[in-house]
């Protein structure tokens, strides 16, 4: 799993947690005996916190890897194992089924999974959860929902409001707390003790309820919070049960919007139509000029939280209650102006990706990713839009690529296609969409895509509106197919006649840049050495002029691979970091990875060491992995697997099988910065023991084993299916190098 070094991405609270100790120590009892908890309950009673201590808990006490997913920005169920793949820093680079290529990168990983507000995708989790509980035995799910998943396999737990019974209680510790944060110093007192407590119980001890009522204590006593709050109820027609916390909370939340000026109420429903983060700048387009005021009033009040400087967020339920203020017109046409703003930065973006600011607008579309869905999802979803979504499409499709995001790519490829029907846009969202499925290496896919696509350019040509970049770009992607499927001579053909085209109409984005590296790699299949180190010092030049990096990276890895084929281990070493540097910084697994194997293959060529040969089989260990997640070598066609064994043979001859392969499991075991760290000599792999742990299910299987049982009766004791407990015996054999049962019973004998 590629998370790097961390063991967890759980946000650091600005405030303190208070009380739910019963609650932590259910939970915690739950995850031990079932492989997906969900906590169930209304709005504002504090799931997500809840879910957040107890998976900390998890990291303190096991030292076991947790990984929180937000889900609340998401709206599309079909983008929700892209969605958790990000988050996990996987990559979204398999033509197949996106959840079964999650399970695939998953099924060795030890990990607690946390599912953030599940209640608008509790189909969709479900699905999810069940394919990878049953991939990955060593995966438990830890979801937090509104709505239980309503699958076989979950256990829920019921979240409760605090209690609220006596000036003790966790609900009046709650609301002292968060009362210091407006009054320092604020206490109980014999003055306010019976009003606080009167007010908790008023608010049912719903803690984002209590949190809000906290805020008003600058300008009112708890008293006071409290008569009003009834005066609320009241207009309300409130009918406040132990089993209706909702109305409770819509209470406490009109309350709150009651107290805001009509500008600040008026900001609080546009905002609303942001998923997630936005930045200053996105709520003036979207609410108007002047609009920093209000929200920075809309920041004291806890309405609107601060992420980062200048990044802003509605909580979830002040989003929910926001949208429902704004009349449909007003809310209408503040979806569309979010559209607009960020259909004319994504344009922005398409004009400056091969230029200076290309690193600045990898890392916005990045951060940006949820406004761009729901900016897409609007375009298409609204009947007369459909044609900005084309656009919008269109301008992202490089940054789809730099990022390795092309399943999601691919995803609005395809609505891009169906939305524009016979025009020039529909050719090139075909061709997009068979880029982007030739990278996945479906190619057959692709093939089919791009011939749609051809056909659609030769109709234009032959209505008098030839589009030569278009049929350019058709060209350099079906070389890139003919590449990849073995068939260089066709790749050469294609990848020169479309450079040819591309030096007399301009290289306008990274995509035309890059046919330079893919033509430089054809060259070297075909053994011109001196043609691939022109083509690739060549585009080195042009990037250079343009303050391009993506393709610059990828030259230099064509350039040192060109350096290795011709005998130069050193400078071939010396490229491969230079791009490797750029790649790991830009998220770009693939040619990461490719610089990996580079390093690995001139060490085991230059060999001036055992430590050379023993470093290389590290790497080769550490490229397997890599390949693992993101399901094949394609980049250089079938000829790069060979030159990654032929290079791994080396080694084995050198240092012979034992060594060797220990070796490969130390590599096995490296995150890519670790193998980065590696590859640059600044640290030595893990020891040798273990080489590569087995996970607490192999634990637990490998005893089975030993004890003499069969697979069918282990998988009956465990509750697993056969199929599942086969895989994990391959697994257990293929980390400790032993092709027998007796060999697995004597390892663990001096162990136990």
């Amino acid at each position: 799993m590629h998370m790097g070094e961390r063991r967890d991405n759980l946000p650091r609270g600005v405030t303190r947690f208070i009380g739910r100790k019963p609650e932590l120590a259910v939970i915690a009892m739950a995850l031990e005996t079932y492989r997906l908890v969900t906590l169930h309950g209304p709005a504002g009673v504090g799931k997500t916190r809840l879910a957040v201590q107890a998976a900390g808990s998890v990291v303190t006490t096991f030292g076991q890897r947790v990984w929180l997913v937000q889900l609340s920005a998401l709206r599309d169920p079909g983008l929700l194992a892209q969605e958790v793949a990000k988050s996990l820093g996987l990559p979204d680079e398999t033509a197949a089924d996106p959840t079964a290529a999650l399970a695939r990168q998953l099924a060795e990983s030890e990990l607690l999974l946390v599912l953030d507000t599940c209640e608008h995708l509790t189909s969709a989790c479900a699905q999810l959860a069940e394919v990878l509980l049953d991939a990955c035995p060593d995966l438990r799910i830890l979801a937090t929902s509104r709505e239980p998943l309503a699958t076989a396999v979950e256990h829920v737990l019921p979240v409760l409001p605090l209690d609220a019974a006596t000036s003790r209680s966790d609900a009046v510790e709650l609301f002292v707390d968060r009362a210091r944060a407006v009054v320092p110093g604020y206490a109980l007192t014999d003055a306010n003790r019976e009003p606080v407590v009167e007010l908790c119980r008023r608010l049912d001890g719903m803690p984002l309820a209590i949190e809000l009522a906290a805020v008003r204590l600058r300008s009112m006593s708890a008293e006071e919070i409290a008569d009003r709050l009834a005066d609320r109820f009241r207009i309300l027609g409130t009918v406040r049960t132990a089993t209706d916390r909702h109305r409770t909370l819509h209470a406490a939340v009109d309350w709150s919007y009651g107290l805001c000026t009509p500008s600040e109420q008026r900001l609080w429903a546009l905002l609303s139509v942001f998923p997630g983060e936005f930045s200053g700048e996105a709520a003036e387009a979207v609410c108007g000029p002047a609009t920093q005021q209000s929200l920075t009033r809309l920041v004291d009040k806890s309405i609107v939280t601060v992420q980062d400087a200048d990044r802003y967020r509605l909580l979830d339920t002040m989003r929910e209650f926001g949208a429902g203020l704004a009349a449909d017109e007003e809310r209408r046409g503040a979806r569309h102006r979010h559209r607009d703003y960020f259909l004319a930065r994504a344009e922005q973006a398409a004009e400056q990706a091969a230029g200076r600011e290309q690193v600045h607008w990898m890392a916005w579309v990045r951060r940006e990713r949820d406004n761009l869905r729901a900016a897409l999802d609007y375009s298409f979803t609204t009947p007369g839009e459909e044609a900005a979504g084309v656009r919008m499409t269109l301008a992202l499709r490089c940054y789809w690529l730099m990022l390795g995001s092309f399943g999601e790519g691919a995803h609005w490829h395809g609505l891009a296609m169906a939305a524009c029907q016979g025009t020039r846009e529909n050719a090139w969202a075909a061709y997009g969409a068979g880029f982007l499925a030739a990278q996945q290496g479906s190619l057959a896919t692709a093939g089919r895509l791009l011939e749609r696509a051809a056909a659609a350019a030769a109709g234009l040509a032959a209505d008098g509106q030839a589009d030569r970049l278009l049929t350019a770009c058709i060209a350099e992607a079906q070389g890139s197919v003919a590449f990849y499927a073995g068939d260089n001579a066709v790749a050469l053909e294609r990848y020169t006649g479309a450079l040819a085209s591309f030096r007399v109409l301009g290289f306008g984005d990274p995509l035309t840049l890059v046919c330079y590296s893919r033509l430089a790699s054809a060259c070297l299949l075909a053994l011109d050495v001196g043609g691939a180190i022109g083509l690739c010092e060549e585009c080195i030049r042009r990037c250079d002029e343009a303050g391009e990096q993506w393709a610059r990276s990828t030259a230099v890895w064509v350039r040192g691979a060109a350096h290795w084929l011709s005998g130069d281990n050193e400078s071939a070493i010396a490229d491969a970091l230079a791009s490797l540097a750029v790649k790991e910084a830009q998220g770009d697994l693939h040619t990461a990875t490719m610089c990996l194997d580079l390093i690995a293959i001139s060490l085991a060529a230059r060999g001036a060491s055992a430590a050379d040969f023993t470093r290389s089989a590290e790497l080769y260990g550490a490229g397997e992995t890599m390949w693992g997640l993101l399901n094949a070598p394609l980049q250089m066609g079938p000829a790069y697997t060979d030159f990654r064994k032929d290079g791994a043979a080396k080694c084995r001859a050198v240092l012979g099988d034992e060594p060797f392969e220990a070796a490969v499991r130390r590599g096995l075991a490296l995150s890519l910065p670790e193998a980065a760290a590696l590859a640059r000599s600044e640290s030595a792999a893990p020891g040798p023991t273990p080489p590569r742990p087995l996970t607490r299910r192999e634990r637990q299987i490998a005893a089975l084993v030993a004890s003499g049982m069969g697979n069918r009766e282990i998988a009956e004791e465990l509750t697993l299916s056969k199929r599942t407990v086969d895989s994990h015996i391959e697994h257990i054999f293929a980390k400790l190098g032993f092709t027998s049962r007796a060999q697995l019973a004597d390892w663990l004998r001096p162990q136990s």
